[in-house]
């Protein structure tokens, strides 16, 4: 399979794909048969996930509930899925009805659909699309309506295991807002709920990655001052038995570097955190680059939370 040179600019992000030939099946095993990092975050897949050569661009991978199936923005341009079958994992391939410039992309628990953020007219807001797997392929997206009609949803998202949505904060003041979840009942989305984690802290968080189980959450901040003088570092928040979130805590300088780390999701059995570091947002396609690292969470969780 041979992926081909691709820039694609937006308002936020740039992607830029190289020529990359893979074997088809390129890797076997959990997680791509990569062997499993410890506490200081490494890229993951590179060769077959994450492209390491300059101004190339790997962003927002998740896995579906059962493992396998991994989606992920990057080559050839656009939104990516691989899956695990008896041969091996697939090559990824591109889902060539979702538009090239698309952006924090989720994949479903149930590996169904892939949501994504995009605007087909640049002067209106980015809103919530889908697309959904048939029996001929993956279809054409469609914009989500109520109770996704929002501007934030660019902050990203994420999925608990009961297909329940996390959101960066859609409703109330800036003081008064962290977060907010649109709960699934009867296979509908409810109105969102929003709720605190960093009361009066203004840590300005963006992106919750939301474990399966909901009992703990990583998300970026791009607060000034953060460790090391980043713009954006990861931080977690553990989820109390009665409903309340712990302080935020930064996660560290095995996890977080001088550049951007964002994008976070839980794997399925919540051993590991993947993110995305990069240069910068993407959009300087001459020096900016993104790759998909991972990290076990082993040691930054108590060991009710494992």
């Amino acid at each position: 399979m041979k992926k081909c040179a691709l820039f694609v600019t937006t308002g936020f992000v740039v992607l830029t794909i190289c020529c990359i030939t893979f074997a088809e099946p390129f890797a076997k095993g959990p997680y791509l048969g990569q062997t499993p990092p410890g506490s200081t975050a490494r890229i993951f897949a590179p060769g077959l996930i994450s492209d390491r050569r300059p101004h190339t661009w790997e962003a927002w991978g998740t896995f579906s509930a059962d493992g396998n199936t991994f989606c992920f923005n990057g080559p050839p341009g656009g939104i990516c899925v691989t899956e695990n079958t008896e041969q091996g994992w697939t090559a990824p391939k591109r889902i060539m009805t979702i538009p090239p410039s698309s952006a924090c992309c989720c994949l479903s628990p149930d590996a169904k659909s892939v949501y994504f953020v995009y605007s087909y007219d640049p002067a209106k807001r980015f809103s919530l699309h889908r697309c959904t797997r048939t029996s001929e392929g993956w279809s054409l997206p469609h914009e989500m309506g109520p109770p996704f009609s929002t501007s934030r949803v660019f902050g990203g998202f994420s999925f608990s295991a009961d297909n329940s949505m996390y959101f960066w904060g859609l409703a109330g003041s800036d003081e008064e807002r962290d977060f907010s979840v649109f709960p699934f009942v009867d296979n509908t989305w409810l109105q969102a709920v929003d709720f605190l984690v960093d009361p009066g802290g203004r840590l300005n968080g963006r992106h919750p990655g939301i474990a399966p189980d909901k009992s703990f959450m990583v998300f970026y901040s791009i607060k000034p001052g953060t460790q090391g003088g980043t713009p954006t570092d990861l931080y977690l928040t553990l989820r109390r038995p009665e409903g309340t979130w712990t302080k935020p805590r930064n996660m560290g300088p095995r996890i977080n570097s001088r550049y951007h780390e964002w994008g976070a999701s839980i794997s399925p059995d919540k051993k590991f955190l993947f993110f995305t570091r990069a240069t910068g947002w993407g959009l300087d396609s001459n020096s900016d680059s993104a790759d998909i690292y991972w990290v076990e969470l082993k040691e930054y969780l108590p060991e009710s939370y494992r």
